[in-house]
């Protein structure tokens, strides 16, 4: 295997010609290059919910066609539980925690052997996954969005 550098009548790394790019190790990355899209350049094609059945091919590779609806149970009719709405409204983007603000803070101030402290956290933490951070503003304590 011939492992020189590039250079020197090297087959496997020739020359760059001048203003040509040095490709290999730290030369262009993949992402660096650009991509043309022509008319002949296959399109992706997106199959939604009305696809009946799939291509030969895609099925060939394992690919299944999930139902969208549900069926409920024989046993579980038989108690009355029915499908719910197929529209659910989306709660508010308030959120009701089981600390105040101003008690999270107390809680975060206390030592992480009290369980005061871990559901002061743990609240802290739901707030951050609804992109809500806590800051102090003038001295009084107040709910920051943290989306840009």
């Amino acid at each position: 295997m011939n492992d020189a550098a590039p250079g020197a009548n090297n087959p496997v790394y020739p020359n760059p010609s001048p203003g040509e790019p040095v490709v290999g190790a730290a030369g262009i990355h993949k992402e660096a290059e650009s991509v043309v899209m022509t008319p002949e350049t296959p399109m992706v094609k997106e199959y939604g919910r009305e696809v009946d059945s799939l291509p030969k091919e895609v099925a060939s590779a394992g690919v299944t066609i999930h139902p969208t609806t549900i069926p409920i149970p024989q046993p579980a009719a038989s108690l009355g539980v029915t499908p719910g709405p197929a529209n659910i409204p989306m709660p508010s983007a308030t959120v009701t925690l089981p600390l105040t603000d101003d008690q999270i803070a107390q809680g975060l101030s206390k030592s992480i052997l009290t369980s005061w402290r871990w559901l002061a956290e743990w609240c802290l933490r739901r707030l951050k996954q609804v992109h809500i951070g806590l800051q102090y503003v003038k001295g009084r304590l107040v709910r920051v969005s943290s989306k840009s």
